[in-house]
């Protein structure tokens, strides 16, 4: 048997302490940030719940990786991703400190709490010039990615001018809401080079053309039979789904439920810090630019809600659509035009993510607080992120609110975007020796090309 003298085996146990303390660090640090965030957006609008969650997660992302060195850092156009960070510098501490300038930033009303979990997770970290320097780089590396996104456009997105065109086909607001955020879609995005080739339309290129086509019927009379409020034909389940992904005034919205869905299954693959950031950096940059080309294409369109639309069946110049005056939606309708679905296009751009990081066949459970008062009313069960985002983008339907055709076209939008971010950002760095057998080949390319 070996022995250890006494000053050995108190090291040895205050080592394994450290180890505990900053594997417990690893395992929650992004994670908390993401949910606390959440918990000070119940009252932001879905775009902008994403646009600000983009920022946090990059900078976390970047003041990680800029000391790392796994994956390659983030930027875009006028904001260059950063340099390497401090030798020696702590990256923990540098997420950390990223995480909180941002977030006192954005919403200061919150403050103390983020300012607790701060110093909670900061007090986990010894004391050292390598901490020191991590919380400086961090405040750095979120301070550009802050001042670079002040002049994209979405503080004045909520006060822009909206004028509804009153003809048939067009979108009518539905309630005393204003209309939800008409300058989004002109919000300065986050990868992909702009709205225009990503923003969808509407069958036959125009409102007058879908109303009077056959697709117009079909999506008309299916709405208008399982989207009524005392609809016979839906199910329960399709009831419970409706309600389930409604995500209202003072819950989470959509984009949050896709997030909570992705700490989740982070936690249960067991991700490293990096990889998680990583994660939710990809989630919510693709969630933000695939809302920012929806919200594009629905103020572009401005095509009228199914309760509109079912009101005025008779002067649509359609004869398959017949009116219901006195028809309404189980869900009460969004304050925006309705082409295209936003929680279909929000839903499978984050189900694209999730399925190219960790599979697709992937189990799990989400609870959604339907009434808004911050409690948890429903619980659903999910064997892959794919039959989740199909649920979530159908609800729409089942709750009245959305048409078919919306929702197709919205999911293909989402796709588009998610894999475009997947295929141009947050990649491994390359080992050096694969640098130098890439740029060995594109050598013998040229050389090649030269003897011909």
């Amino acid at each position: 048997m070996l022995h250890f003298p006494p000053h050995f085996i108190r090291l040895l146990a205050t080592s394994a302490l450290l180890l505990t303390t900053v594997t417990a660090v690893q395992a929650d640090l992004v994670s908390d940030w993401n949910a606390l965030a959440l918990t000070s957006m119940t009252t932001t609008e879905d775009p902008m719940v994403a646009h600000d969650l983009a920022i946090l997660q990059t900078s976390i992302y970047n003041a990680g990786q800029s000391i790392q060195g796994t994956y390659n850092t983030y930027g875009y156009g006028a904001y260059p991703a950063p340099g390497t960070g401090p030798a020696g510098a702590d990256y923990q501490a540098a997420m950390i400190a990223a995480a909180n300038t941002v977030m006192q930033n954005l919403y200061p009303t919150s403050s103390t709490d983020f300012t607790s979990l701060y110093n909670s997770q900061l007090g986990t970290i010894v004391d050292s010039q390598a901490k020191t320097d991590g919380i400086n780089w961090g405040i750095t590396v979120a301070n550009n990615l802050l001042n670079w996104r002040a002049t994209d456009g979405s503080a004045a997105a909520a006060s822009t001018l909206y004028t509804p065109v009153g003809t048939v086909g067009y979108w009518q607001q539905t309630s005393a809401a204003g209309p939800v955020l008409p300058g989004w879609g002109s919000v300065g995005t986050f990868t992909i080079p702009g709205t225009a080739s990503y923003m969808g339309s509407l069958p036959g290129g125009s409102v007058t053309t879908y109303l009077q086509s056959s697709q117009y019927a079909v999506d008309y009379n299916q709405v208008k039979d399982i989207g009524y409020a005392l609809s016979l034909t839906r199910t329960s389940d399709q009831t419970n789904q409706a309600y389930f992904w409604a995500a209202g005034d003072g819950t989470v919205k959509m984009t949050g439920m896709w997030n909570q869905i992705a700490q989740t299954a982070a936690a249960t693959a067991g991700l490293s810090t990096a990889d998680t950031a990583r994660l939710l950096a990809t989630l919510n940059v693709a969630i933000a630019d695939a809302s920012t080309a929806a919200m594009a294409t629905s103020y572009d369109t401005q095509f009228w809600r199914p309760e509109t639309a079912i009101a005025n069946g008779d002067i649509d110049g359609n004869a398959s659509t017949a009116v219901d005056s006195l028809w309404a939606p189980l869900i009460k309708s969004p304050s925006l035009p309705e082409y295209v679905s936003l929680g279909a296009t929000i839903s499978e751009a984050a189900a694209t993510v999730l399925a190219s990081y960790l599979g697709d066949n992937v189990s799990f459970s989400l609870g959604s607080d339907i009434t808004g008062d911050g409690s948890i009313d429903l619980t659903r069960n999910f064997t892959s992120f794919s039959q989740a985002a199909q649920e979530a983008a159908m609800s729409g339907v089942y709750g009245g609110t959305q048409f078919q055709t919306s929702v197709t076209d919205g999911q293909a939008l989402g796709a588009d975007v998610a894999n475009y971010v997947l295929a141009n950002n947050f990649a491994v760095v390359p080992e050096p020796a694969g640098v130098v057998l890439i740029l060995l080949g594109g050598m013998f390319f040229l050389g090649s090309r030269r003897r011909r």
